[in-house]
Formats: structure tokens, C-alpha cells, sequence
């Protein structure tokens, strides 16, 4: 078996969008992919001793893989970034953490190795695919959500009352 040396990994920069109001914010007529393009040419542009061409590969966070976040919204913002072909780019689901698992991802690829520049981010745009767009889960998981939901301290009367509090959604 080879002895291979574990690669230190760095972060060089980071940038991200300020947050806005789901619905009625400053990214309401701003698509999913564009944000996240935007993300990815200010990186390079902050970092002109970065060549895109040796990006090994771009690890993009998203729940909701649907609508205009669908079809690898990691591939498309690249090529909406006009990064070059040659650079492949992923999409990780990992519910709240997709962007964290990203990180990972790309920190272990070049922790082994197999990678010396990754590009990592994320993008949830709320306003355009809601959290609760195409859900369906399984029912036979409902004693699961039950049971896990006892453990939390959650029971029908604090359930109700919190369903009470939460903002209907209109659309």
C-alpha cells in the first residue's frame, strides 16, 4: 500500500451576498445561478494570481435542487461565470449543511491529492424555491419525525401552537 503524506488545506478568500428579505428583498428578480456566477467571478477577480484554468473542480452547496436551483446549479453558474469548460463543478445536498459538506469535499480531494484549487460556495434562493417546494416525504417515516420530535421536547400541543406562529405562505 502507498504511504501518501496528507496535503495542508488552505482558505484563500471568501465572499458572499448580503442576505435579503425572501420575497420582497433586493434578489427578488435575481436568479439562483446568477447570484451564485456573480459569487464565483468576484473570488477570481479578488484573486488575480488564480488561473481558472487550474480550478480542479467546483463544490457548490444547494437543498433544493429544483426549479432554477435544479440540473446542477454548480455547473451552470460556472459556465454563467464563463469559467472554462475544462473545470468541472458538483452540487452537494446535505440539507442545512450542503455548503459545509462542500467545504469537506473539497478539502479532502486536496488533503489526498486528488486536487490543489477548489472553488467552493453555495446558493438557497427562499424567494424563487421555497423550502417546502415538492416535498413529499415518505410516510412511513412519520414515526420517525414523531419520535424524533418527543426526544426534542416537541408535543401536539407546543407543535400546534408553534404551526399557529409560523407565516402563511401565500403563493
Amino acid at each position: 500500500m502507498e504511504n501518501r503524506s496528507i496535503e495542508n488545506v488552505v482558505v484563500i478568500d471568501a465572499v458572499r451576498t448580503p442576505m435579503g428579505r425572501s420575497k420582497g428583498g433586493a434578489y427578488r428578480q435575481v436568479r439562483a445561478e446568477d447570484l451564485s456566477a456573480h459569487l464565483m467571478r468576484s473570488l477570481l477577480s479578488r484573486n488575480p494570481n488564480v488561473d481558472a484554468k487550474e480550478i480542479d473542480d467546483i463544490y457548490w452547496g444547494c437543498v433544493q435542487q429544483t426549479l432554477e436551483q435544479g440540473f446542477n446549479i454548480a455547473r451552470n453558474a460556472a459556465l454563467l461565470a464563463e469559467l472554462p469548460h475544462s473545470v468541472p463543478a458538483t452540487t452537494v445536498n446535505r440539507l442545512c449543511g450542503s455548503s459545509m459538506q462542500a467545504i469537506h469535499d473539497a478539502a479532502r480531494a486536496i488533503m489526498i491529492g486528488d486536487a490543489q484549487i477548489s472553488l467552493i460556495g453555495g446558493v438557497e434562493h427562499m424567494g424563487h424555491v421555497p423550502m417546502s417546494h415538492g416535498v413529499d416525504f415518505h410516510p412511513g417515516l412519520s414515526r420517525t419525525v414523531a419520535k424524533a420530535a418527543g426526544m426534542m421536547g416537541a408535543d401536539r400541543r407546543n407543535a400546534g401552537e408553534n404551526a399557529q406562529n409560523q407565516p402563511r405562505n401565500a403563493g
